[in-house]
């Protein structure tokens, strides 16, 4: 969320900007120096904006209260929502086609049906964060975290199919990874450094479709969350060209804290390609036929399977390769490693003797690793590149 003093400081450009505050609302700060409160809001399926106010007139605690009272006067319920068990077995028909794993595909749905089990007969629209958060902790309370942490993304991706089906407005998931305590998990695989030049051999080889091929190369470079950057839109104002640096919004971070990316030339010139061929100001990596929606992880780690790498590397384990990475060099702080990669938990040290969270944190000393790092991935496809 932004402070009073955050939006003060924000200044015009020659064009039209936005900047993120959360759940829907942003500042818009016009060529004239005039800002702007605009909520952005889904209704039956289309995607719509209001302006609430202008600031300094309407502070950012009021601009919020106002931004919650309209979306719950301007979505109210939805007529006729399905039942969570026929959106499950809908969702559940859908996606079967595109896992080969009947073993996989009995995990998810039982997942799924463990999660909704106590409220399957409701309407979707019902269902309250309260009770998926109540089920979460029940996972939490036998000690899988990562059971926990599976099952709530699957969730999140089951409300998501049906707000995009129209069966609801909302996501009673959002911010329930809150009740899941900080833990290492060792079940992302990854490869090592010495593989990379041939796993990228391997992804120039491939045939999948260059947006995704796109992606991949994003989370290589900056080592975020796959959706942390599959979710990135162009009329967000996240990404500033002008200043070189991508802000990803709190409501997309694990932790709910925005964090900053140094856009260093090698990112800096993938977002610009994909700006030079964006057909229009939402998603930048679209769902194939539904371009209204934003890409699926799944897509990405698919591409990966297909190119031999099954239960070797994951999307995930990017960001592996780059925290092994870096503190391998020995050349940057650990803290700094965490902080770029908002892996900010109990055990950092900063994070221990400060609950104060900064999202220009170590600045310049994370510009300089984004650089250090994009340029051994450059090293990597360079010998992809002199064997081809």
């Amino acid at each position: 969320m932004l402070s009073d003093a955050q939006v003060k400081a924000l200044k015009p450009k020659e064009s039209r900007y936005s900047v993120a505050d959360g759940e829907g609302l942003n500042v818009s700060v016009f060529p004239s120096g005039k800002k702007k409160w605009v909520l952005s809001y889904r209704k039956n399926g289309k995607q719509n904006q209001k302006t609430l106010g202008e600031y300094p007139g309407m502070g950012c605690k009021e601009a919020r209260n106002q931004a919650r009272q309209m979306k719950a006067e301007i979505m109210g319920k939805v007529d006729n929502s399905p039942a969570v068990k026929l959106v499950v077995e809908e969702w559940l028909a859908l996606m079967k086609s595109q896992w080969s794993s009947k073993k996989y595909y009995d995990t998810v749905a039982y997942r799924l049906n463990y999660l909704t089990e106590d409220f399957s007969n409701l309407p979707i629209d019902q269902i309250t964060r309260k009770q998926i958060s109540a089920k979460i902790k029940e996972i939490v309370s036998k000690g899988t975290l990562e059971t926990a942490t599976r099952t709530l993304r699957l969730g999140h991706t089951l409300f998501d199919f049906a707000i995009a089906s129209d069966y609801t407005d909302r996501n009673p998931c959002t911010l329930v990874e809150d009740v899941i305590p900080d833990y290492e998990s060792d079940s992302h695989p990854c490869l090592p450094a010495s593989e990379m030049p041939e796993f990228f051999r391997n992804l120039d080889k491939s045939k999948s479709s260059p947006i995704v091929k796109m992606a991949l190369l994003l989370v290589c470079y900056t080592g975020t969350r796959i959706t942390e950057l599959l979710k990135a839109r162009w009329d967000s104002g996240e990404l500033d060209f002008e200043n070189k640096v991508w802000i990803i919004p709190a409501e997309r971070m694990k932790k709910r804290k925005e964090l900053m990316v140094p856009l260093v030339p090698q990112i800096y010139d993938l977002f610009k390609e994909l700006e030079n061929v964006k057909t229009d100001d939402g998603y930048i990596f679209k769902k194939r036929g539904k371009p209204y929606e934003y890409m699926t992880s799944e897509s990405v780690l698919s591409m990966i399977k297909r190119m031999g790498y099954k239960e070797k590397m994951v999307t995930h384990g990017f960001r592996s390769l780059f925290s092994t990475h870096a503190n391998e060099s020995k050349l940057f702080r650990g803290e700094v490693i965490d902080y770029q990669i908002a892996h900010v938990n109990k055990s950092t040290k900063h994070d221990a003797t400060s609950r104060i969270y900064n999202r220009a944190e170590y600045w310049n000393e994370r510009v300089e690793l984004v650089q250090w790092y994009a340029n051994e991935v450059d090293s990597w496809r360079a010998v992809c590149a002199h064997t081809t």
